[in-house]
């Protein structure tokens, strides 16, 4: 035999305020979540040109999922657009649009092992996790490439999230790359 639960109408009131109050808490936290600064103290790998140290580089890039993200050329590729969930890398070349322009030694380094971008802002969808154990010679070959990309048209990073996902990044259900690192 089923029984029913009548819920009454305040009750059911309350609940879609409560829901509604979880959900307008987990925007505001995760647009406060996107916006901190995580510091990090880094030390810069030597900066790499040599052939080896390219080819090195182009291998890794090919390798270790860079070129799914930030496509062949660097220019950036969008990698998800299913529904409300679009993500695309950036730009990594020199060319217009491009986010690496004003990098420094230690930018490249906070960012691919550490996923925080040179303003100390995380970056969602970065797998730094892997690229944390990176050895400095091969993070150097990995910047060589990257540096050696021809400059192609881009532009930033694209991340529009559905809002549950959205509202559970703000409760932390879902970490962002510099979340997942014991800096």
């Amino acid at each position: 035999m089923r029984r029913w639960v009548k819920i009454s109408a305040g009750a059911s009131v309350a609940v879609l305020v409560l829901a509604a109050g979880a959900v307008l808490a987990g925007l505001h936290m995760a647009d406060r979540r996107m916006q901190r600064k995580v510091e990090v103290a880094v030390q810069p790998v030597a900066w790499r040109s040599d052939v080896q140290a390219v080819e090195r580089g182009r291998y890794l890039y090919a390798s270790r999922g860079c070129v799914d993200c930030h496509g062949a050329n660097g220019a950036g590729h969008l990698f998800v657009n299913d529904g409300g969930l679009r993500i695309k890398g950036p730009n990594i070349t020199s060319g217009p649009g491009g986010v690496v322009a004003g990098y420094r030694p230690e930018d490249w380094v906070r960012t691919i092992r550490h996923g925080v971008a040179p303003s100390g802002r995380p970056l969602l969808i970065m797998p730094s996790e892997d690229y944390n154990r990176f050895t400095d010679d091969d993070l150097a070959a990995l910047v060589a490439h990257v540096r050696a990309l021809p400059p192609a048209r881009g532009d930033g990073a694209v991340i529009d999230l559905p809002l549950p996902v959205r509202v559970l990044y703000g409760l932390g259900a879902i970490p962002d790359a510099a979340s997942r690192i014991d800096h």
